[in-house]
């Protein structure tokens, strides 16, 4: 069985219900998997939900470390809300005999970072570009076991504050996956597992639309 998790918390449930909506249409016999909180309505039509308790200022730090906390021991895919799927995925055949399947950065690789978001300082990657920072994005990542998610979290309580509000997932998806043997490793072009809406024509048969940023705006 197919297996597929997302995090989400708040009462707006538009976007996971739209993706959920995609998972089911394209993987009817899927289980799809809430993490949330104990406040949080349930999406619509996901197989079960997966309380947990945490910080909503630190939402990136909470998400990796639910998704250890829910402690799957089988491979699945763990999806960004903001994500339409388009055919069908086996995430365990994707990531076939690697230990994490990471989405590669294929878009907009030589713009410059950002050093400041979300009223934070990230000035020790001033002048680097995406690619050099954040080479891997966290919206698909498929992994073998909560292991991954085990170790990421580890790495995560080491971080600064900062981190924990923004950027802290793939900066330790980054580190992790870096520091794993190349063959425990595959890797998702983004221009398939999370194809830009503004690509899509380039990439027509790819899996996975993202609608992230501005961009949430064309799913209204």
């Amino acid at each position: 069985m197919a297996t597929f998790v997302f995090f989400h918390v708040g009462a707006d449930l538009g976007m996971p219900t739209r993706m959920v909506e995609s998972l089911i249409r394209h993987n009817p016999k899927a289980e799809i998997i809430q993490v949330t909180d104990h406040l949080t309505p349930t999406v619509p039509n996901v197989t079960w939900v997966y309380p947990t308790d945490g910080d909503r200022e630190h939402l990136m730090a909470w998400r990796v470390q639910a998704f250890a906390d829910l402690g799957l021991s089988d491979p699945a895919m763990y999806l960004d809300t903001d994500m339409v799927v388009n055919k069908p995925i086996l995430p365990e055949h994707v990531l076939g005999d690697a230990h994490i399947a990471v989405c590669r950065r294929s878009f907009n690789r030589d713009a410059v970072f950002n050093p400041y978001q979300r009223g934070q300082d990230y000035s020790e990657y001033t002048g680097r570009t995406l690619d050099q920072v954040y080479p891997y994005l966290g919206c698909c990542t498929i992994t073998a076991s909560c292991a991954a998610w085990d170790a990421m979290a580890a790495r995560f309580a080491a971080l600064p504050d900062r981190f924990k509000v923004w950027y802290g997932d793939q900066e330790v998806l980054r580190d992790y996956v870096d520091s794993l043997p190349s063959h425990w490793v595959e890797y998702l072009p983004e221009s398939d597992y999370g194809c830009l809406p503004e690509y899509a024509g380039k990439f027509p048969n790819h899996a996975i639309t993202h609608y992230k940023g501005a961009r949430k705006a064309l799913l209204a």
